[in-house]
């Protein structure tokens, strides 16, 4: 049953700060990445994750991730989406897996 009733979707807007570098080739005509949804470790990007450091359980979300020869990290974010860290994804545990949120007006 379909109904007439007013929703709002609340989404991250997509902006990059930089955008002319975002679109300067690297060798071999590859363009950097500019995000995605989907990590390689699993996690999707803002889903609700719990780790530790030094002793302290820190809970956020997904927003980003490197997957580079040196470093393979996931970076988690607070409700403001300031940067809490960026931490290896072996040790980073889903609580809630993300749903794009929507809310009835």
């Amino acid at each position: 049953m379909v109904t007439q009733t007013p929703f709002i979707v609340l989404t991250r807007p997509k902006l990059f700060r930089r955008k002319l570098h975002q679109e300067q080739y690297k060798k071999g005509g590859i363009l950097k990445r500019q995000g995605g949804t989907i990590t390689p470790f699993g996690f999707l990007r803002s889903d609700y994750v719990e780790t530790s450091r030094k002793g302290q359980i820190i809970r956020g979300w997904i927003g980003g991730f490197t997957n580079s020869k040196s470093s393979k990290n996931v970076s988690i974010y607070d409700h403001n989406w300031k940067r809490i860290g960026q931490f290896n994804p072996k040790n980073v545990c889903l609580i809630n897996r993300s749903s794009k949120l929507c809310i009835a007006t």
